[in-house]
Protein backbone atom coordinates (compact mmCIF):
# COMPACT_ATOMS: atom_id res chain seq x y z
CA UNK A 1 0.00 0.00 0.00
CA UNK A 2 1.73 3.21 -1.05
CA UNK A 3 2.75 5.81 1.70
CA UNK A 4 -0.49 8.45 1.96
CA UNK A 5 0.46 11.89 0.70
CA UNK A 6 -0.42 14.59 3.32
CA UNK A 7 -0.57 16.74 0.44
CA UNK A 8 -3.66 15.80 -1.49
CA UNK A 9 -5.19 16.44 2.10
CA UNK A 10 -8.19 19.33 1.81
CA UNK A 11 -10.86 18.34 3.76
CA UNK A 12 -11.61 16.85 7.41
CA UNK A 13 -12.66 13.45 5.56
CA UNK A 14 -9.40 13.05 3.68
CA UNK A 15 -7.67 14.14 6.83
CA UNK A 16 -9.08 11.08 9.07
CA UNK A 17 -8.41 8.61 5.88
CA UNK A 18 -4.47 10.08 5.82
CA UNK A 19 -4.30 9.74 9.51
CA UNK A 20 -5.49 5.79 9.84
CA UNK A 21 -3.09 4.93 6.70
CA UNK A 22 0.12 6.71 8.44
CA UNK A 23 -0.87 4.76 11.26
CA UNK A 24 -0.64 1.59 9.55
CA UNK A 25 -1.12 -1.66 12.04
CA UNK A 26 -0.12 0.56 15.16
CA UNK A 27 -3.00 0.33 17.64
CA UNK A 28 -4.48 2.58 19.98
CA UNK A 29 -2.86 1.27 23.17
CA UNK A 30 0.36 1.05 21.02
CA UNK A 31 -0.29 5.00 20.36
CA UNK A 32 -0.96 6.05 24.01
CA UNK A 33 2.14 3.82 24.81
CA UNK A 34 4.53 6.19 22.61
CA UNK A 35 2.93 9.24 23.83
CA UNK A 36 1.06 9.66 26.97
CA UNK A 37 -0.84 12.98 25.62
CA UNK A 38 -3.32 10.17 23.60
CA UNK A 39 -5.47 9.21 25.34
CA UNK A 40 -7.77 6.42 23.80
CA UNK A 41 -10.65 8.82 23.89
CA UNK A 42 -8.72 11.26 21.82
CA UNK A 43 -7.44 8.81 19.42
CA UNK A 44 -10.70 7.78 18.77
CA UNK A 45 -12.00 11.22 18.12
CA UNK A 46 -9.36 11.96 16.07
CA UNK A 47 -9.04 8.81 13.79
CA UNK A 48 -13.00 8.42 13.38
CA UNK A 49 -13.38 12.18 12.39
CA UNK A 50 -15.58 12.86 15.21
CA UNK A 51 -14.05 16.16 15.72
CA UNK A 52 -11.23 18.13 13.64
CA UNK A 53 -8.38 17.56 15.58
CA UNK A 54 -6.24 20.73 17.12
CA UNK A 55 -2.27 21.50 16.47
CA UNK A 56 -1.10 19.62 19.87
CA UNK A 57 -3.31 16.73 18.87
CA UNK A 58 -2.09 15.89 15.68
CA UNK A 59 1.66 16.23 16.76
CA UNK A 60 1.73 13.99 19.58
CA UNK A 61 0.03 11.48 16.91
CA UNK A 62 2.63 12.44 14.43
CA UNK A 63 5.46 11.62 16.85
CA UNK A 64 3.60 8.77 18.36
CA UNK A 65 3.89 7.60 14.49
CA UNK A 66 7.36 8.13 14.30
CA UNK A 67 7.75 11.00 12.25
CA UNK A 68 10.35 13.48 13.26
CA UNK A 69 9.76 17.61 13.15
CA UNK A 70 10.65 17.94 9.55
CA UNK A 71 8.35 15.12 8.19
CA UNK A 72 5.62 16.54 10.27
CA UNK A 73 5.19 20.12 8.28
CA UNK A 74 3.20 18.97 5.90
CA UNK A 75 0.85 16.89 7.81
CA UNK A 76 0.55 20.47 9.80
CA UNK A 77 0.12 21.85 6.81
CA UNK A 78 -2.70 19.74 6.20
CA UNK A 79 -4.62 19.57 9.88
CA UNK A 80 -4.39 23.23 9.22
CA UNK A 81 -5.78 23.01 5.59
CA UNK A 82 -8.92 20.35 7.08
CA UNK A 83 -9.62 22.66 10.07
CA UNK A 84 -10.46 25.89 7.38
CA UNK A 85 -12.18 23.90 4.78
CA UNK A 86 -15.76 24.91 6.14
CA UNK A 87 -14.58 29.03 5.63
CA UNK A 88 -15.82 30.07 2.10
CA UNK A 89 -13.51 32.07 -0.20
CA UNK A 90 -13.45 35.52 -0.53
CA UNK A 91 -14.81 36.84 -3.49
CA UNK A 92 -12.76 37.36 -6.40
CA UNK A 93 -9.66 35.33 -4.05
CA UNK A 94 -7.35 32.68 -5.25
CA UNK A 95 -5.71 30.39 -3.22
CA UNK A 96 -1.65 31.44 -2.94
CA UNK A 97 0.04 28.45 -4.46
CA UNK A 98 -2.03 29.22 -7.34
CA UNK A 99 -1.60 32.41 -7.80
CA UNK A 100 0.57 34.09 -10.80
CA UNK A 101 2.67 36.53 -9.71
CA UNK A 102 2.12 38.70 -12.74
CA UNK A 103 -1.17 39.31 -12.08
CA UNK A 104 -0.44 40.49 -8.09
CA UNK A 105 1.85 43.23 -9.56
CA UNK A 106 5.36 41.84 -10.00
CA UNK A 107 7.12 43.51 -12.47
CA UNK A 108 8.35 40.81 -16.17
CA UNK A 109 11.71 40.68 -16.20
CA UNK A 110 13.66 41.13 -19.37
CA UNK A 111 14.32 38.31 -21.33
CA UNK A 112 17.19 36.32 -23.35
CA UNK A 113 16.38 33.89 -26.26
CA UNK A 114 16.78 31.13 -23.38
CA UNK A 115 15.07 32.77 -20.53
CA UNK A 116 11.88 31.99 -21.64
CA UNK A 117 8.49 34.07 -20.31
CA UNK A 118 9.62 33.11 -16.56
CA UNK A 119 10.51 35.08 -13.71
CA UNK A 120 14.51 34.84 -12.60
CA UNK A 121 14.74 32.49 -9.75
CA UNK A 122 14.23 34.59 -6.59
CA UNK A 123 17.43 36.04 -4.72
CA UNK A 124 16.92 35.96 -1.62
CA UNK A 125 17.16 39.36 0.55
CA UNK A 126 18.58 40.20 3.71
CA UNK A 127 14.91 41.15 5.34
CA UNK A 128 13.57 37.91 4.45
CA UNK A 129 13.43 36.26 7.58
CA UNK A 130 12.41 39.24 9.44
CA UNK A 131 9.58 39.57 6.60
CA UNK A 132 8.42 35.59 6.87
CA UNK A 133 8.20 35.93 10.62
CA UNK A 134 6.19 39.28 10.80
CA UNK A 135 3.45 36.98 8.60
CA UNK A 136 1.18 36.54 11.06
CA UNK A 137 -2.52 36.56 11.88
CA UNK A 138 -3.65 40.05 12.38
CA UNK A 139 -0.67 41.38 11.65
CA UNK A 140 -0.13 44.17 8.71
CA UNK A 141 3.16 44.04 6.73
CA UNK A 142 4.50 46.90 4.19
CA UNK A 143 7.36 47.02 2.34
CA UNK A 144 8.63 50.92 1.60
CA UNK A 145 10.76 51.08 -1.14
CA UNK A 146 11.32 53.03 -4.93
CA UNK A 147 9.83 51.51 -7.98
CA UNK A 148 11.58 48.52 -9.10
CA UNK A 149 13.40 47.62 -5.92
CA UNK A 150 11.94 43.81 -5.84
CA UNK A 151 9.16 44.76 -3.01
CA UNK A 152 6.20 42.87 -4.58
CA UNK A 153 8.50 39.96 -5.75
CA UNK A 154 9.63 39.81 -1.98
CA UNK A 155 6.48 39.73 -0.60
CA UNK A 156 4.97 37.42 -3.12
CA UNK A 157 7.78 34.74 -2.21
CA UNK A 158 7.35 35.17 1.49
CA UNK A 159 3.40 35.09 1.64
CA UNK A 160 3.73 32.08 -1.06
CA UNK A 161 6.19 30.39 1.17
CA UNK A 162 4.74 30.96 4.26
CA UNK A 163 0.87 31.09 3.90
CA UNK A 164 0.34 28.61 0.43
CA UNK A 165 -3.06 27.22 1.50
CA UNK A 166 -4.26 30.73 2.43
CA UNK A 167 -6.84 32.90 0.45
CA UNK A 168 -5.41 36.13 -1.43
CA UNK A 169 -7.02 38.79 -2.41
CA UNK A 170 -6.95 42.24 -4.06
CA UNK A 171 -7.32 45.55 -1.44
CA UNK A 172 -9.56 46.88 -3.46
CA UNK A 173 -12.47 43.82 -3.13
CA UNK A 174 -15.74 44.58 -1.57
CA UNK A 175 -16.87 43.60 2.28
CA UNK A 176 -13.84 42.22 4.82
CA UNK A 177 -11.78 39.78 4.49
CA UNK A 178 -11.82 36.87 7.61
CA UNK A 179 -10.11 33.93 8.86
CA UNK A 180 -7.39 33.03 6.52
CA UNK A 181 -6.70 35.43 3.98
CA UNK A 182 -4.17 37.97 3.01
CA UNK A 183 -5.00 41.37 2.06
CA UNK A 184 -2.92 42.14 -1.02
CA UNK A 185 -2.17 46.08 -1.02
CA UNK A 186 0.54 46.67 -3.62
CA UNK A 187 0.72 50.24 -4.11
CA UNK A 188 -1.14 51.11 -1.08
CA UNK A 189 -1.26 54.59 -2.96
CA UNK A 190 -3.54 53.18 -5.21
CA UNK A 191 -5.92 51.29 -3.58
CA UNK A 192 -6.05 52.73 0.07
CA UNK A 193 -8.53 50.81 2.59
CA UNK A 194 -10.12 52.72 5.04
CA UNK A 195 -8.57 52.14 8.61
CA UNK A 196 -12.04 51.20 9.86
CA UNK A 197 -12.14 48.16 7.18
CA UNK A 198 -8.71 47.59 7.86
CA UNK A 199 -8.92 47.00 11.81
CA UNK A 200 -12.02 44.79 11.33
CA UNK A 201 -10.13 42.38 9.01
CA UNK A 202 -6.92 42.18 11.08
CA UNK A 203 -8.79 41.70 14.33
CA UNK A 204 -11.02 38.84 12.34
CA UNK A 205 -7.44 36.65 11.94
CA UNK A 206 -6.71 38.18 8.42
CA UNK A 207 -2.98 39.39 6.93
CA UNK A 208 -2.50 42.36 5.69
CA UNK A 209 0.27 42.95 3.25
CA UNK A 210 1.51 45.83 0.68
CA UNK A 211 3.84 48.14 -0.58
CA UNK A 212 4.40 52.15 -1.23
CA UNK A 213 7.35 54.23 -2.07
CA UNK A 214 9.04 56.28 0.28
CA UNK A 215 7.76 60.16 -0.66
CA UNK A 216 4.23 58.35 -0.95
CA UNK A 217 4.62 57.04 2.73
CA UNK A 218 6.38 60.52 3.63
CA UNK A 219 3.54 62.57 2.62
CA UNK A 220 0.81 60.44 4.09
CA UNK A 221 2.63 60.05 7.84
CA UNK A 222 3.41 63.49 8.05
CA UNK A 223 1.49 66.05 10.65
CA UNK A 224 -0.93 68.14 8.55
CA UNK A 225 -0.06 71.13 7.59
CA UNK A 226 -1.23 74.28 8.54
CA UNK A 227 -3.57 76.40 6.41
CA UNK A 228 -3.55 73.54 3.94
CA UNK A 229 -6.43 70.36 2.86
CA UNK A 230 -5.25 67.67 4.76
CA UNK A 231 -6.00 64.71 2.37
CA UNK A 232 -4.18 62.04 4.03
CA UNK A 233 -6.12 62.02 7.18
CA UNK A 234 -7.58 58.39 6.77
CA UNK A 235 -4.57 57.40 5.47
CA UNK A 236 -2.44 58.43 8.01
CA UNK A 237 -4.76 56.65 10.31
CA UNK A 238 -3.99 53.14 8.69
CA UNK A 239 0.00 53.22 8.19
CA UNK A 240 -0.13 53.49 11.22
CA UNK A 241 -1.38 50.11 11.94
CA UNK A 242 1.43 48.90 9.93
CA UNK A 243 4.87 46.69 10.26
CA UNK A 244 7.16 48.51 8.08
CA UNK A 245 10.16 46.93 6.40
CA UNK A 246 12.50 49.29 3.98
CA UNK A 247 14.20 47.33 0.88
CA UNK A 248 17.57 49.02 -0.34
CA UNK A 249 17.46 50.54 -3.81
CA UNK A 250 21.04 48.08 -3.96
CA UNK A 251 21.49 44.68 -3.38
CA UNK A 252 24.08 44.59 -0.09
CA UNK A 253 26.92 42.43 -0.66
CA UNK A 254 25.47 39.32 0.72
CA UNK A 255 22.53 39.69 -1.84
CA UNK A 256 25.29 39.76 -4.36
CA UNK A 257 26.70 36.79 -3.58
CA UNK A 258 23.53 34.60 -3.61
CA UNK A 259 23.10 36.40 -6.98
CA UNK A 260 26.28 35.40 -8.37
CA UNK A 261 25.02 31.74 -7.29
CA UNK A 262 22.22 31.89 -9.59
CA UNK A 263 23.66 33.75 -12.03
CA UNK A 264 25.69 30.69 -13.81
CA UNK A 265 22.38 29.14 -14.56
CA UNK A 266 20.67 32.54 -15.66
CA UNK A 267 22.02 35.00 -17.65
CA UNK A 268 20.04 37.60 -17.05
CA UNK A 269 20.94 38.00 -13.75
CA UNK A 270 24.39 37.99 -15.43
CA UNK A 271 23.22 41.10 -17.38
CA UNK A 272 22.09 42.57 -14.01
CA UNK A 273 24.61 41.63 -12.43
CA UNK A 274 27.06 43.49 -14.78
CA UNK A 275 25.19 46.50 -15.33
CA UNK A 276 26.70 49.85 -14.14
CA UNK A 277 23.44 52.43 -14.67
CA UNK A 278 20.99 50.50 -12.12
CA UNK A 279 20.72 47.94 -9.57
CA UNK A 280 20.12 44.27 -10.36
CA UNK A 281 16.34 44.61 -9.58
CA UNK A 282 16.12 47.41 -11.39
CA UNK A 283 18.16 46.07 -14.89
CA UNK A 284 15.73 43.32 -14.85
CA UNK A 285 12.49 45.06 -14.76
CA UNK A 286 14.13 47.17 -18.03
CA UNK A 287 14.22 50.46 -15.82
CA UNK A 288 17.32 52.03 -17.55
CA UNK A 289 15.93 50.82 -21.04
CA UNK A 290 12.72 52.94 -20.32
CA UNK A 291 14.62 55.95 -19.64
CA UNK A 292 16.44 55.41 -22.47
CA UNK A 293 13.39 55.03 -24.81
CA UNK A 294 11.72 58.40 -24.02
CA UNK A 295 14.89 59.94 -23.59
CA UNK A 296 16.81 58.97 -26.61
CA UNK A 297 14.37 58.77 -29.56
CA UNK A 298 16.24 58.85 -33.06
CA UNK A 299 14.65 62.49 -34.26
CA UNK A 300 14.69 61.97 -37.38
CA UNK A 301 11.95 59.49 -37.03
CA UNK A 302 8.43 60.77 -36.93
CA UNK A 303 7.22 57.76 -34.81
CA UNK A 304 9.50 58.06 -32.39
CA UNK A 305 9.46 61.95 -31.93
CA UNK A 306 5.36 61.14 -31.55
CA UNK A 307 5.94 58.39 -29.40
CA UNK A 308 8.24 60.13 -26.91
CA UNK A 309 5.45 64.05 -26.71
CA UNK A 310 2.55 61.13 -25.67
CA UNK A 311 4.87 59.90 -23.07
CA UNK A 312 5.84 62.93 -21.82
CA UNK A 313 2.36 63.78 -21.55
CA UNK A 314 0.97 60.89 -19.42
CA UNK A 315 4.42 61.79 -17.22
CA UNK A 316 3.74 64.89 -16.48
CA UNK A 317 -0.08 64.50 -16.17
CA UNK A 318 0.26 61.69 -13.69
CA UNK A 319 2.99 64.60 -11.70
CA UNK A 320 0.27 66.77 -11.54
CA UNK A 321 -2.21 64.76 -10.17
CA UNK A 322 -3.72 62.82 -13.01
CA UNK A 323 -3.44 59.13 -11.35
CA UNK A 324 -6.60 56.91 -12.96
CA UNK A 325 -5.67 55.85 -16.78
CA UNK A 326 -5.18 58.50 -19.41
CA UNK A 327 -7.67 58.23 -22.22
CA UNK A 328 -6.21 58.10 -25.72
CA UNK A 329 -8.05 61.42 -26.39
CA UNK A 330 -6.16 63.08 -23.40
CA UNK A 331 -2.87 61.85 -25.63
CA UNK A 332 -4.06 62.91 -28.77
CA UNK A 333 -4.57 66.30 -27.38
CA UNK A 334 -1.51 66.69 -25.42
CA UNK A 335 1.22 65.33 -27.70
CA UNK A 336 1.18 68.15 -29.98
CA UNK A 337 2.57 70.69 -26.58
CA UNK A 338 5.61 68.75 -26.82
CA UNK A 339 6.64 68.53 -31.13
CA UNK A 340 7.84 71.64 -32.81
CA UNK A 341 6.13 72.72 -35.42
CA UNK A 342 8.70 71.06 -38.04
CA UNK A 343 7.91 67.86 -36.33
CA UNK A 344 4.42 68.52 -36.31
CA UNK A 345 4.29 68.92 -39.89
CA UNK A 346 6.52 65.78 -40.25
CA UNK A 347 3.66 63.37 -38.40
CA UNK A 348 1.85 61.43 -40.39
CA UNK A 349 -1.85 60.67 -40.85
CA UNK A 350 -1.47 57.55 -38.50
CA UNK A 351 0.69 59.25 -36.19
CA UNK A 352 -0.83 58.56 -32.87
CA UNK A 353 -0.80 54.66 -34.00
CA UNK A 354 2.62 55.09 -34.61
CA UNK A 355 3.48 56.70 -31.50
CA UNK A 356 1.40 54.32 -29.48
CA UNK A 357 3.49 51.57 -30.53
CA UNK A 358 6.42 52.96 -29.79
CA UNK A 359 5.62 53.84 -26.05
CA UNK A 360 3.80 50.90 -25.54
CA UNK A 361 6.13 48.26 -26.57
CA UNK A 362 7.75 46.00 -24.26
CA UNK A 363 11.36 46.86 -23.27
CA UNK A 364 13.57 43.05 -23.47
CA UNK A 365 10.15 41.54 -23.03
CA UNK A 366 9.91 43.66 -19.32
CA UNK A 367 7.88 47.07 -18.89
CA UNK A 368 6.75 49.59 -21.79
CA UNK A 369 6.76 53.18 -21.10
CA UNK A 370 2.86 53.51 -21.30
CA UNK A 371 1.14 50.00 -20.49
CA UNK A 372 -2.62 49.66 -21.91
CA UNK A 373 -5.33 49.05 -19.00
CA UNK A 374 -8.41 47.33 -19.80
CA UNK A 375 -12.21 48.32 -19.62
CA UNK A 376 -13.46 44.76 -20.72
CA UNK A 377 -12.50 42.50 -24.02
CA UNK A 378 -10.85 43.64 -26.38
CA UNK A 379 -11.46 47.49 -25.05
CA UNK A 380 -8.58 49.86 -23.82
CA UNK A 381 -9.94 52.15 -21.20
CA UNK A 382 -6.74 54.23 -20.93
CA UNK A 383 -2.93 54.35 -20.50
CA UNK A 384 -0.24 54.14 -17.47
CA UNK A 385 2.95 55.39 -16.77
CA UNK A 386 5.87 52.76 -15.88
CA UNK A 387 6.32 53.03 -11.98
CA UNK A 388 9.93 53.80 -12.45
CA UNK A 389 9.70 55.90 -15.54
CA UNK A 390 7.77 58.09 -13.64
CA UNK A 391 9.58 58.54 -10.32
CA UNK A 392 12.83 59.62 -12.57
CA UNK A 393 10.36 62.16 -14.48
CA UNK A 394 9.28 63.42 -11.69
CA UNK A 395 12.82 64.71 -10.35
CA UNK A 396 13.59 65.67 -13.77
CA UNK A 397 10.60 67.78 -14.50
CA UNK A 398 9.77 68.74 -11.27
CA UNK A 399 9.36 72.52 -11.74
CA UNK A 400 8.47 72.31 -15.25
CA UNK A 401 5.31 74.30 -16.03
CA UNK A 402 2.51 71.84 -17.86
CA UNK A 403 1.85 73.50 -21.07
CA UNK A 404 -2.05 75.25 -21.30
CA UNK A 405 -2.70 72.57 -24.18
CA UNK A 406 -2.03 69.79 -21.61
CA UNK A 407 -3.91 71.49 -18.55
CA UNK A 408 -7.21 71.90 -21.48
CA UNK A 409 -6.26 68.23 -22.82
CA UNK A 410 -7.05 67.23 -18.72
CA UNK A 411 -10.29 69.05 -18.34
CA UNK A 412 -11.73 67.99 -21.51
CA UNK A 413 -10.20 64.44 -21.93
CA UNK A 414 -9.68 63.31 -18.54
CA UNK A 415 -13.01 62.40 -16.49
CA UNK A 416 -10.99 61.32 -13.08
CA UNK A 417 -9.13 62.87 -10.47
CA UNK A 418 -11.22 65.98 -10.12
CA UNK A 419 -10.43 67.20 -6.98
CA UNK A 420 -6.76 66.04 -7.26
CA UNK A 421 -5.92 68.12 -10.44
CA UNK A 422 -8.15 71.08 -9.26
CA UNK A 423 -5.80 71.43 -6.26
CA UNK A 424 -3.11 71.03 -8.31
CA UNK A 425 -3.88 74.01 -10.74
CA UNK A 426 -4.63 75.92 -7.48
CA UNK A 427 -1.27 75.66 -6.02
CA UNK A 428 0.52 75.92 -10.00
CA UNK A 429 -1.08 79.43 -10.14
CA UNK A 430 -4.09 78.63 -12.60
CA UNK A 431 -7.22 79.66 -10.76
CA UNK A 432 -9.17 79.67 -13.81
CA UNK A 433 -8.28 76.13 -14.70
CA UNK A 434 -9.16 74.83 -11.00
CA UNK A 435 -12.43 76.44 -11.70
CA UNK A 436 -13.11 74.58 -14.69
CA UNK A 437 -12.42 71.63 -13.35
CA UNK A 438 -14.55 72.21 -10.19
CA UNK A 439 -17.43 72.77 -12.66
CA UNK A 440 -17.21 69.39 -13.40
CA UNK A 441 -18.48 68.17 -10.05
CA UNK A 442 -21.99 68.40 -8.90
CA UNK A 443 -23.15 71.04 -7.24
CA UNK A 444 -23.63 68.96 -3.84
CA UNK A 445 -20.27 68.06 -4.28
CA UNK A 446 -18.56 71.34 -4.66
CA UNK A 447 -20.17 72.34 -1.41
CA UNK A 448 -19.25 69.65 0.38
CA UNK A 449 -15.08 70.58 -0.92
CA UNK A 450 -15.71 74.61 0.08
CA UNK A 451 -17.34 73.53 3.87
CA UNK A 452 -14.63 70.75 4.55
CA UNK A 453 -11.66 73.63 3.36
CA UNK A 454 -13.02 76.03 5.52
CA UNK A 455 -13.03 73.51 8.66
CA UNK A 456 -9.53 72.70 7.67
CA UNK A 457 -9.27 76.14 7.85
CA UNK A 458 -10.13 76.71 10.89
CA UNK A 459 -8.25 74.56 12.47
CA UNK A 460 -5.03 75.28 10.40
CA UNK A 461 -5.28 78.95 12.35
CA UNK A 462 -5.90 77.40 15.93
CA UNK A 463 -3.25 75.40 15.22
CA UNK A 464 -0.83 78.36 14.61
CA UNK A 465 -2.48 80.38 17.40
CA UNK A 466 -1.16 77.59 20.00
CA UNK A 467 1.78 77.58 19.00
CA UNK A 468 2.16 73.83 17.12
CA UNK A 469 5.29 73.21 15.37
CA UNK A 470 7.74 71.65 17.35
CA UNK A 471 11.16 70.53 16.34
CA UNK A 472 9.79 70.35 12.77
CA UNK A 473 9.40 74.14 13.03
CA UNK A 474 12.53 74.24 14.66
CA UNK A 475 14.63 72.94 11.71
CA UNK A 476 12.40 74.51 9.31
CA UNK A 477 12.97 78.18 10.62
CA UNK A 478 16.30 77.40 11.06
CA UNK A 479 17.13 76.51 7.63
CA UNK A 480 15.20 79.40 6.42
CA UNK A 481 17.15 81.24 8.61
CA UNK A 482 20.35 80.56 7.10
CA UNK A 483 19.54 80.51 3.32
CA UNK A 484 19.44 76.60 3.15
CA UNK A 485 16.45 76.46 0.36
CA UNK A 486 17.89 73.47 -1.42
CA UNK A 487 17.19 71.52 2.42
CA UNK A 488 13.55 72.82 2.60
CA UNK A 489 12.64 71.90 -0.74
CA UNK A 490 13.55 68.28 -0.03
CA UNK A 491 11.77 68.69 3.21
CA UNK A 492 8.74 70.18 1.31
CA UNK A 493 8.79 67.11 -0.87
CA UNK A 494 9.17 64.94 1.94
CA UNK A 495 5.76 66.26 3.87
CA UNK A 496 7.43 67.66 7.11
CA UNK A 497 4.63 69.74 7.68
CA UNK A 498 5.44 73.93 7.60
CA UNK A 499 8.87 73.14 5.66
CA UNK A 500 6.95 74.25 2.66
CA UNK A 501 5.52 77.36 4.41
CA UNK A 502 9.27 78.19 5.02
CA UNK A 503 10.37 77.83 1.83
CA UNK A 504 7.89 80.03 0.01
CA UNK A 505 8.54 82.96 2.64
CA UNK A 506 12.14 82.81 2.31
CA UNK A 507 12.46 82.75 -1.09
CA UNK A 508 9.27 85.85 -1.30
CA UNK A 509 11.47 87.70 1.46
CA UNK A 510 14.93 87.78 -0.67
CA UNK A 511 12.68 88.18 -3.87
CA UNK A 512 14.16 85.00 -5.20
CA UNK A 513 11.58 85.17 -7.91
CA UNK A 514 12.78 82.76 -10.29
CA UNK A 515 13.41 80.07 -7.52
CA UNK A 516 9.42 80.86 -6.34
CA UNK A 517 8.60 80.82 -9.76
CA UNK A 518 9.68 76.76 -9.97
CA UNK A 519 8.14 75.86 -6.50
CA UNK A 520 4.58 77.45 -8.51
CA UNK A 521 5.24 75.20 -11.26
CA UNK A 522 6.35 72.14 -8.94
CA UNK A 523 2.67 72.58 -6.76
CA UNK A 524 4.66 74.00 -3.74
CA UNK A 525 1.44 75.56 -1.49
CA UNK A 526 1.26 79.39 -1.24
CA UNK A 527 4.14 79.67 -3.99
CA UNK A 528 1.69 81.11 -6.84
CA UNK A 529 -0.25 83.44 -4.27
CA UNK A 530 3.29 84.88 -3.08
CA UNK A 531 4.63 84.94 -6.69
CA UNK A 532 1.49 87.25 -7.68
CA UNK A 533 2.12 89.31 -4.66
CA UNK A 534 5.27 90.32 -5.80
CA UNK A 535 4.94 90.65 -9.48
CA UNK A 536 1.66 92.55 -9.34
CA UNK A 537 2.49 96.28 -10.85
CA UNK A 538 2.08 98.83 -8.30
CA UNK A 539 -0.48 101.49 -8.31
Amino acid sequence: MPAPDPDHVHSPEQLVTALNALRGGLSYKALNKAHRALPKSTIGDLLTGRTVPVRATVVAFLTACGLDEVAQLPWLAAQDRAAAAHLHRPVGAVRVRTAVARRFGVHPSIQTAESGNELPAYIERDFDLGLREMLRPGGFVLLRGGSSTGKTRALFEAVRETLPDWWLSHGDGDGTPGPRTVLWLDELQRCPVPAGRMRSALAAGAIAVGTLWPDEYDCRIAPRIPGQPDPYAEQRELLGLAHVIDVPAVFSPAERRRAEELAADDQRLRIALNSTDAGVTQVLAAGPELIRRWTHPDLADPRQCAGRAIVTAALDARRVGARTPLTLDFLAAAAPAYLTPVQQAAAAPDWLDGALGYATTPLRGASACLTPMGAGMGVTAGFLTADYLHQHARRLRRAEPLPDAVWQALIEHHPGDTLDLADSATRRGRPETARQLHARLPPAERLRVYLNQECQRALAAAMVRDGQGGADEQVNATLAALGHWAELRERSDAGFPGAARHLVDGLARHRELEALRAEMHAGTPSAAARLSALTRPGP
